[in-house]
């Protein structure tokens, strides 16, 4: 019988069909309580997997994600959950996911747990930021080691897929912030929570499998590069974001100045090295200059 108090909300955009089917078949096994958020065309195959305790939310047009996973946290909360999972449409779990996520022991200070993350496309863990307070100013940093000998580590930067978020944080913290429409709607969501005083865990013993953009491997001056393949108008999103998550948090996280600098500037690497560099150049600074002259703040809708 699933449990009411378990809840996921997929994210589904031209999902495959055969990869949709199996990780809400998965979800259901683990007796969790499935919301999908259709963000594109209707379709009679998504419809058919509803049930009892799948529910569907039928887009009108793509809307971004962040106003899709809105949509999917308002309608969990509405059901009175205590948390919901997030989770991509391309994404695998193991078969103890659920009960390994929700098990672990966790100290009152946290609001988003999140998995360990096999990214299929380079056969890596990614490693998210760590993170630490000092004198309510949080410092984030890229990881000098791995932690994997650590049950849980602390994580700033997560990717969204495979996290539970509690409701009573986001109920503080607010939803995503819809503006970004895509890209970066995860890392600002993650530094709201830290700036509000919650813990973000990675627990190292869960595995997500992922795929993380369309990478390919090149070499640049002899460094091993991934190439993220995004398309023109994903490059937009990325540098007009990113500038705008340093506009957002650069009063309350150390170390984001830089975070953004090394994003960015791998990012005009990769579009250099990968198919339509012209175009994709030409949005990415245009996302950039967007970034500069744009605002950024809105009303992040709240949970009530």
């Amino acid at each position: 019988m699933v449990n009411n108090k378990i809840w996921s909300i997929i994210i589904l955009f031209n999902p495959n069909i055969e990869k949709i089917g199996n990780l809400v078949q998965k979800l259901t096994l683990q007796n969790s309580n499935i919301i999908l958020v259709n963000n594109g065309i209707s379709s009679p195959y998504i419809s058919r997997l509803t049930n009892d305790h799948v529910f569907l939310i039928q887009m009108k047009e793509n809307v971004g994600i962040a106003k899709a996973q809105n949509f999917g946290i308002i309608f969990a909360n509405e059901k009175k959950a205590r948390g919901f999972f997030l989770f991509d449409q391309d994404s695998k779990i193991t078969d103890d996911f659920i009960f390994s996520m929700l098990n672990t022991e966790l100290p009152s200070t946290v609001g988003m747990i999140v998995p360990n993350v096999l990214d299929v496309n380079t056969n890596r863990y990614l490693e998210p930021r760590i993170y630490k307070r000092y004198k309510n100013k949080v410092t984030v940093s890229f990881p000098k080691n791995t932690y994997d000998r650590e049950l849980i580590r602390r994580a700033a930067k997560p990717i969204a897929s495979g996290s539970y978020i509690f409701m009573n944080a986001i109920m503080r913290t607010g939803c995503m912030r819809e503006k970004f429409f895509i890209d970066a709607v995860d890392t600002d969501f993650s530094f709201r929570l830290l700036e509000m005083g919650y813990d973000i865990f990675r627990l190292n013993n869960v595995y997500l499998i992922h795929p993380v953009g369309n990478k390919t491997e090149r070499f640049f001056f002899g460094k091993k590069l991934f190439l993220s393949n995004h398309s023109p108008s994903r490059r937009y999103y990325i540098g007009r974001n990113n500038i705008w998550l340093w506009k957002i948090h650069c009063g309350q996280i150390r170390g984001i100045t830089k975070d953004v600098f090394i994003t960015l500037t791998s990012q005009f690497v990769y579009v250099l090295l990968e198919k339509n560099s012209i175009s994709k150049t030409i949005h990415l600074i245009w996302g950039v200059l967007g970034g500069l002259f744009l605002s950024p703040k809105e009303f992040v809708k709240e949970i009530k």
